[in-house]
Parts: C-alpha cells; sequence; structure tokens
C-alpha cells in the first residue's frame, strides 16, 4: 500500500466510522435519551432543552475545540480531526432514522456497540471526531493522567449531567453504553485476542524449539537470560500462537521438559510471517 493509498483508505474509514456513529447516535441513542458521554452527549441535552439540532450542536461545540488542537497538534493531526469531526456531523445531519427499538436496554447495547465500531474505526484512522478526544488530549498534557483517564473524566460529567437533566436511571444506562463502547474501540483499535504469546524457561530450549518448529511450523525467538537464584545463564524461548494451538503446544513443552516454567499472555494482534500482513507504508 503506498502513501497516497494509505490516506485515501484511512480518510474512507474515517468517513465509514463517522456514518456507523451516526446510526447509533440517531437510530438508539437520540430516541432513548441515553449517550456514552462526549460532545454528542451534551447535543443531546441541549436537543431535548432547547430543541438544538444535534449536528448544529456538534459543529459550533466542537469550533474552540478544533483549534486548540490545530494550534497545539499542527497540522497533521488537527486535519484529521478536522474531517472526522465535521463528518461526524454531516453524518448526524443527512442519517435520519427513528428509534430503531423502544427498548432502552437494547438501545444502550446496540447503540454503545455502532458507537463503538464506528469510533474505533477513526481513532485507526489516526484520526479523531473532536469533543471528549480533543479535551482528554488537554487534559493529558496539563495533567499527570493518561488518554483513557483523561475521556473517563470527561464522560463521566457528561453522563452525570444526563442525571440531573433526565433521571438517575438513564444516567445508569448511559454508563453501560460508555463501558461497551469503550470495550467495542478497544476491539476495532487492538484486534480481538485471537493469539497467545508464550514465554518458555526451560533447562531443554534446544528441544522445546526444534520440536515447534518442526511439529507446529512456528517460530521461536531465544532471549538471553540469567538466573538470579540458580547464578547461571539460561535462554528464553518466545513464541506467538494461535488460540487453537494453545494445548498442543503446552502438550509438546511438558512432553520434553515437566518442570519448564511457562508464562501465557493474551496478544491482541500480531503482524507478520504467518499472521496478518504489514502495510507496506503506514
Amino acid at each position: 500500500m503506498t502513501k497516497v493509498q494509505r490516506i485515501l483508505w484511512d480518510y474512507g474509514m474515517m468517513t465509514v466510522g463517522t456514518a456507523i456513529t451516526a446510526i447509533g447516535i440517531n437510530g438508539f441513542y437520540v430516541p432513548a435519551k441515553i449517550s456514552d458521554g462526549g460532545i454528542s452527549g451534551v447535543g443531546i441535552i441541549l436537543l431535548y432543552l432547547l430543541h438544538v439540532p444535534l449536528w448544529v450542536s456538534l459543529t459550533v461545540l466542537n469550533v474552540p475545540l478544533l483549534w486548540l488542537s490545530k494550534k497545539l497538534w499542527g497540522n497533521r493531526v488537527g486535519t484529521r480531526t478536522v474531517y472526522g469531526t465535521l463528518m461526524l456531523s454531516v453524518m448526524v445531519g443527512i442519517i435520519r432514522i427513528g428509534a430503531v427499538t423502544h427498548n432502552v436496554l437494547l438501545a444502550t447495547v446496540y447503540g454503545g456497540l455502532l458507537s463503538g465500531v464506528g469510533l474505533g474505526m477513526v481513532f485507526r484512522a489516526r484520526g479523531t471526531t473532536g469533543g471528549s478526544d480533543v479535551i482528554a488530549r488537554l487534559l493529558t498534557r496539563f495533567l499527570p493522567i493518561t488518554m483513557g483517564q483523561g475521556m473517563m473524566v470527561v464522560d463521566f460529567f457528561v453522563i452525570a449531567a444526563f442525571g440531573v437533566v433526565f433521571n438517575p436511571t438513564l444516567a445508569m444506562y448511559s454508563l453501560i453504553a460508555l463501558f461497551i463502547s469503550s470495550r467495542a474501540i478497544d476491539v476495532v483499535q487492538e484486534g480481538v485476542s485471537y493469539a497467545r504469546a508464550f514465554t518458555i524457561v526451560s533447562q531443554k530450549p534446544d528441544i522445546i524449539a526444534a520440536k515447534v518448529l518442526e511439529v507446529m511450523d512456528r517460530g521461536v525467538t531465544r532471549i538471553g537470560a540469567y538466573g538470579e537464584y540458580t547464578k547461571e545463564p539460561r535462554e528464553i524461548l518466545y513464541v506467538v500462537i494461535t488460540r487453537s494451538e494453545v494445548s498442543t503446544l503446552k502438550e509438546l513443552i511438558y512432553s520434553v521438559d515437566p518442570t519448564a516454567f511457562v508464562v501465557v499472555a493474551t496478544v491482541h494482534e500480531v503482524v507478520g510471517e504467518g499472521f496478518r500482513k504489514p502495510p507496506l507504508e503506514v
């Protein structure tokens, strides 16, 4: 994938992502009076209190945030933020669908999923939709907190406002929507946990490595280490496999060395030989 193709792919992904998010907002969040926080949540409150169209609120409230984004993070990030923010406003304005369901719980679940998937696509394309994303970045600039913590602070205050304006029950549903949306964002950005990473400490690394290569046709990385307790040099084996191969690798390891020390970790995304092919340019 060339640089131009990658740019077109990213902007296309942001366009589709904002459309999916708009469906989640208009089809589920707005009719149920819930939100997963952010500027869209403020816009829903203004829609019911002052009858301001949601797309207007999204545009007007984001103007100073867009200016800050451009000022603080430069043209590349700023341009993608401007595009993502304006596209979300446009999609919310043109995708006018009524309530898909009148069940608040279903609206919470499906609204959270659609919003999370859509925003995850935007984030994966290295863009944002303005709003709480920009505010969270500002908070991380001036306070010792992470991006995720910053977004939680912003979303908490917006959802608390739902409890005051509407009722506490809708605020609690909004918290559920926030959780679902956050998990969906993580899955889209990081991938489903389809792989496992094995860290193997054994007295017989040569035999285990040979069997992994021969029997499982998987690569093995050797890492030099030092055992503090034994005061002896060791070799650690690092192997990444699919989830379905976990039992096979465990059986292989312990058939060679029953005393092997093994750590299994969840891997969300693997790029390289035997897994997903990397893009030529990023």
